[in-house]
């Protein structure tokens, strides 16, 4: 299986530092927009690239809605041809993939337990498996409905317990 580096597939860009950022620049991309991108029910046409988390070491496609948002230094916007990488197959790769997971860790070795931030030269020699268009986008979608099965999992899971709980107080008062 071919492999190739990250930064001869992918353009990153670092976001800015936060303290350069001036007042009218509040439209500031954060970890929630992260969680809400890698979460998000909406259509994955809409994806415009991809956006790694310096500080979680996780990576999410990212909306075209974002991008009047400003990315700070926290993340890496990754920006690349879809038809030679997927995704939401990169993302896989990234936050799931035992290859990109053992070279990370060895990246990790040695730093102190509070800094472990990565950092754009590290993510660029990271290599990753290069398959075929089409496969790439068969496991990205199934990553993908991964994600919202066990969203929805864990939402129905707080339903019952909230069902159960409001039962419980009812029972108690009569």
């Amino acid at each position: 299986m071919e492999q190739k580096c990250l930064d001869e597939l992918i353009k990153f860009t670092l976001g800015k530092n936060i303290s350069r950022l001036k007042k009218q620049d509040e439209n500031i991309y954060t970890p929630e927009d992260f969680e809400n991108d890698l979460h998000s029910l909406s259509d994955a046409n809409e994806i415009c690239g991809c956006i790694i988390n310096l500080i979680r070491s996780k990576a999410s496609p990212i909306s075209t809605g974002i991008q009047e948002k400003y990315i700070t230094s926290n993340f890496l916007l990754c920006m690349f041809d879809q038809n030679e990488l997927d995704p939401w197959y990169f993302c896989y790769q990234f936050n799931e993939g035992k290859s990109l997971e053992q070279q990370i860790g060895r990246y990790h070795q040695g730093s102190t337990v509070s800094v472990k931030k990565l950092n754009i030269k590290s993510i660029g020699e990271l290599k990753i498996p290069v398959l075929d268009i089409e496969k790439q986008r068969q496991i990205g979608r199934l990553y993908r409905q991964s994600i919202i099965q066990k969203d929805l999992l864990e939402r129905q899971a707080a339903n019952i317990n909230r069902l159960m709980i409001e039962t419980i107080r009812k029972m108690e008062e009569n």
